[in-house]
């Protein structure tokens, strides 16, 4: 095969280029490169991938992983390219609304692939696989509030938050089976086009962050970065999704949703950012300081 044409692509945190192929027959590919850390970046995403074939929209196909560093000095994998941009580039489109929806059908679908257990994926499968959803996220909160002290985050505000999430913990035990989750599903890791009959979703991308668990996880997690980037996202990525059969969905989604707060305010402490700001990255200290109150956040609930 022949390269025809080289050039990056826009969006994502790695770098991405696309690849056309002279004389081949086959379309565009896209050569991703990884970085050192972790290891299992491209095996993880080839599996979760393969998880994920025949949905619609599609996936990309992990055409080849290399992580022996023999043809390029970096881990890289090279990929099928879908058609499409990121939802990003459309977002003031006058049917916005629409592909809102869709993007919760998708994620609906995606959380039809059931998992043996609960647990973070890694390149080999669940690691440290958990039976029960309560045991899977009462350890994952203590990890998160213990980053959060760790961090330097305000001692006061992570004891009431800490405190108020585990008033909140027998609502885990509500959890029907861990799912395939996303757990960065955003309108920068979902591809549209436009056709006559209208903006449509044409991919779903990026899959450093799959897990297996509570389909609720997943939902606060779409609706909590969709939202960041367009509060108009929020109502129609719910009523895409559909019905959840739970006894107390807004309060579920509530104790998700602090949980992927702090874990993003850690993240982006660990960046380097000043996260601690109230007007910091997101406001995310203000969501805490909001959500820190003893009254259920109607911003939170469907």
């Amino acid at each position: 095969m022949v390269a025809s044409g080289f050039g990056r692509l826009q969006g994502g945190s790695t770098e991405v280029y696309g690849i056309d192929i002279a004389g081949s027959g086959r379309g565009p590919l896209v050569l991703k490169i990884y970085p050192d850390e972790p290891e299992w970046g491209p095996s993880k995403e080839r599996l979760v991938a393969g998880w994920l074939k025949g949905l619609t929209p599609p996936v990309p196909e992990w055409l080849r992983v290399d992580e022996s560093r023999a043809v390029l000095p970096q881990r890289i994998a090279l990929l099928t390219l879908l058609p499409g941009r990121s939802l990003r580039h459309w977002m003031a489109e006058p049917d916005i609304d629409h592909a809102y929806r869709q993007m919760g059908e998708l994620l609906r679908r995606v959380h039809d692939v059931p998992m043996p257990a609960y647990g973070y994926v890694r390149g080999h499968g669940i690691d440290r696989p958990r039976s029960s959803n309560a045991d899977y996220m009462t350890a994952a909160f203590e990890d998160v509030f213990r980053r959060f002290r760790d961090l330097g985050g305000d001692t006061d505000l992570g004891r009431n938050l800490q405190r108020l999430a585990e008033g909140s913990f027998h609502l885990l035990n509500e959890s029907h089976g861990p799912v395939l989750c996303h757990d960065d599903f955003h309108q920068g890791n979902v591809l549209a086009a436009r056709d006559a009959g209208g903006l449509h979703l044409s991919g779903l991308i990026d899959f450093g962050n799959a897990r297996a668990a509570d389909r609720l996880f997943d939902l606060a997690k779409a609706l909590f970065c969709s939202s960041h980037e367009d509060p108009r996202s929020r109502q129609p990525i719910l009523e895409g999704y559909g019905e959840v059969d739970h006894p107390d969905t807004g309060r579920a989604l509530w104790l998700y949703t602090l949980f992927h707060r702090i874990s993003m305010w850690c993240w982006l402490t660990k960046l380097g950012m000043d996260a601690a700001s109230e007007d910091g990255p997101g406001g995310l200290i203000r969501d805490l300081r909001e959500m820190s109150f003893p009254r259920l956040n109607r911003a939170d609930c469907p």
